[in-house]
């Protein structure tokens, strides 16, 4: 039997959406033990972590436009199943080079459900109630990434690091028949089905106009891709950084980042909430970049001289660089409209997984030179940026709220 609900469906693209976070984001948690399997350098291991990015970065815009003309249920759907078989390849790889290739294909397979599941909330929600909408779907990274911390450390102390990516691989089958109950179509009217495809309505008018033709969508692209870079530095080196800087066990320090998740996921909820009652998406933005670039900096440099700050900062850092997720979605979704929606947030996915490539890259550069902790500083610069790139305003664009 198929859900209707609209809180039910949200629900089943959060489980979807924590499957597919924990099968590519999860392999960062486990890098103590890669590196340890492979016989690679911190370094290297940090590009390994980066490959199911530039995966993302070769399929995402064709999924976004596969989800437009399709729809979220059937491709969520493939990509569960395309991810649990890409984990699978992991036990028959036969050395490292073949390791690399199933981590590029993982991301090049996982790619859609964040952005199928971030349409969903625009077909289903109205504007009163799409921000903590959104703030909930975006939860699954926190969630997903909180649970990886937390299970993934042991079962690769235990099983080595394929025997834990089994794990995130049994979620996706799992989630599989969830998403096959949801419907194919939120129940509308004829001019929001009309939107949603892109046709002309009846009166015989152009169809939507591209919302890439303005300023707005660019610019929180950008912001997103800016951020993007701090936030994947605590998520790929927090725990290598309390492990080899710190002294603390793999599993210690798993839990450490496990814990900043439930602040992260409910950071989102409530910011998501604020912006449905005030209209400001963006504004909220700003003041997280100022406030992350700032506790970077003290991440980097206070540490050295009181070694009992690095636990505080670390779990301040990766809550503040995780709260913008939902609110830059949020304002992508509507400034696109029904019917760019899949296609704009793809490429909103697409340009964050240039940061999410690049990152392990510039950061191995970082380490190499200055070593671990000054990838944080190099994070706050990035912060810093974003701060002048937010927009004053992003409005939602045609075709963007649910009908009542």
């Amino acid at each position: 039997m198929l859900v209707r609900n609209r809180w039910v469906i949200l629900s089943i693209s959060v489980v979807a959406q924590v499957a597919s976070v924990a099968a590519i984001f999860g392999i960062p948690v486990v890098l103590p033990r890669l590196r340890e399997d492979f016989g690679v350098s911190t370094a290297q291991a940090g590009v390994l972590a980066g490959l199911p990015s530039f995966g993302l970065l070769l399929t995402l815009l064709v999924w976004g436009v596969v989800i437009d003309r399709v729809g979220e249920r059937s491709t969520m759907a493939l990509s569960l199943l395309l991810t649990a078989a890409t984990l699978g390849l992991l036990w028959v790889a036969p050395g490292l080079w073949a390791v690399a290739a199933v981590l590029l294909l993982l991301g090049a397979v996982g790619g859609p459900v964040n952005a199928a599941s971030g349409r969903l909330v625009l077909t289903w929600f109205t504007a009163r109630e799409r921000g903590l909408a959104m703030g909930i779907r975006q939860s699954a990274l926190p969630v997903g990434v909180g649970l990886s911390a937390l299970v993934l450390p042991a079962a690769a102390e235990a099983w080595g690091f394929v025997g834990a990516m089994t794990l995130p691989a049994l979620l996706s089958l799992v989630a599989v028949p969830l998403v096959l109950a949801m419907p194919t179509e939120p129940p509308r009217t004829e001019p929001a089905r009309r939107a949603r495809a892109g046709e002309p309505g009846p009166d015989g008018g152009a169809p939507p106009r591209s919302p890439y033709r303005d300023w707005p969508i660019w610019r929180v692209h950008g912001v997103s891709m800016l951020l993007g870079v701090p936030q994947v530095t605590l998520m790929t080196y927090a725990v290598l950084y309390l492990v080899q800087e710190q002294g603390w066990s793999p599993p210690a320090a798993g839990a450490v980042v496990a814990a900043a998740q439930v602040p992260g996921a409910v950071g989102r909820l409530v910011l998501g909430a604020v912006s449905d009652r005030s209209g400001e998406r963006m504004r909220p933005v700003r003041a997280l970049a100022v406030t992350a670039a700032l506790s970077l900096l003290l991440l980097t440099l206070l540490p050295e001289a009181w070694s009992w700050s690095a636990v505080p900062l670390v779990l301040v850092c990766l809550v503040l660089t995780m709260w913008h997720n939902g609110l830059t979605f949020t304002a992508v979704a509507e400034i696109a409209g029904t019917a760019w929606a899949g296609r704009a947030l793809a490429v909103q996915n697409w340009l964050q997984a240039i940061s999410t490539t690049l990152t392990p890259v510039l950061m191995a550069a970082v380490i190499t030179l200055a070593g671990l902790p000054w990838v944080f500083a190099v994070g706050a610069v990035f912060a810093a940026a974003a701060v002048l790139v937010v927009p004053r305003r992003a409005g939602p664009g045609p075709g963007s709220a649910t009908e009542e």
